[in-house]
């Protein structure tokens, strides 16, 4: 019996002591707020279609109970039970609170407004904000330490940087080629120098012909396009409709690009490029294959 209770006693310390260490580990979000857990979250809902697909690459799928409209991978995403759209005007707080999470992960940004929401009804949040490969592998093995899979997360992380490395070494073109990202075509608009998709071409071997302004989505004129002479032309697959050559070609002047002369348009797929998760290793390697 002694040794009974000595062992119960021994258990009981050392899940305290688990307990203390997590609940000492703070983690500063992308609001600039420091979120602590008492333990690892066991009830997790993600506002983000980056944050459910980190979480089902890092093995936390049991964990989450809720997601958005929006969180349309892995396929299994679409049997979690959906809380509202991806802007915060579309979520409901009453679903929210309805599925008892111990944890909401959200964007800075677009979830501003629900985050004192979600403090009012003692709901913890924490939001990320991306904006940089750094910053994705940094927010994966955070959301790692905050489900209990610290391990996974670091593993994913290691696998995206060894596939990015792969891609680097392929025979890449003498002179990196230049690449006008069209985010729309009326008004013009691209890919500024803080996105994922100019860091994402750069690691392709490419080169954004936009990429050293300092906004996210800038409105650029077609006379400065021909300035800068892009020997390819890419876009999501969202825009997809807008990169067929025949519709390129009948725009005034663009028959005289380069680009489009030599036929060089693509698209990729619009899911692996914007958001900020495991798959930017996919983009890389899709916009490489273009590219290279």
């Amino acid at each position: 019996m002694k040794k009974f209770l000595a062992a119960l006693l021994s258990l009981v310390m050392a899940f305290a002591v688990a307990s203390s260490v997590f609940a000492q580990q703070t983690f500063t979000d992308a609001a600039g707020r420091s979120v602590t857990l008492q333990k690892s979250a066991a009830r997790v809902i993600s506002l983000s279609p980056a944050v459910t697909e980190t979480l089902f690459a890092i093995g936390a799928d049991k964990e989450i109970v809720g997601v958005t409209e929006f969180c349309n991978y892995p396929a299994a995403a679409a049997t979690k039970t959906k809380v509202g759209g991806f802007s915060g005007a579309t979520i409901s707080v009453e679903q929210i609170v309805a599925l008892k999470p111990d944890l909401v992960v959200l964007s800075a940004t677009m979830h501003a407004k629900l985050i004192p929401l979600l403090d009012q009804v003692r709901i913890t949040s924490f939001a990320v904000e991306p904006a940089s490969f750094a910053d994705v592998y940094r927010d994966i093995q955070t959301l790692g330490a905050l489900t209990g899979h610290d391990k996974e997360a670091a593993v994913v992380v290691t696998t995206m940087k060894n596939r990015i490395a792969a891609v680097q070494k392929l025979p890449s073109p003498k002179v990196k080629p230049k690449v006008f990202w069209e985010l729309w075509h009326d008004p013009l608009m691209t890919a500024g120098g803080p996105t994922f998709i100019t860091e994402a071409i750069t690691l392709a071997g490419g080169v954004n012909i936009f990429g050293d302004l300092k906004e996210q989505w800038p409105q650029v004129s077609f006379e400065e396009l021909l300035v800068r002479k892009p020997d390819w032309i890419l876009s999501g697959t969202d825009h997809g409709d807008q990169m067929k050559l025949d519709e390129i070609v009948k725009r005034p002047g663009w028959s005289n690009v380069a680009a489009v002369k030599n036929k060089k348009i693509a698209t990729v797929d619009s899911d692996i490029v914007y958001r900020g998760g495991p798959r930017l290793a996919d983009a890389v390697e899709a916009l490489a294959k273009i590219l290279k």
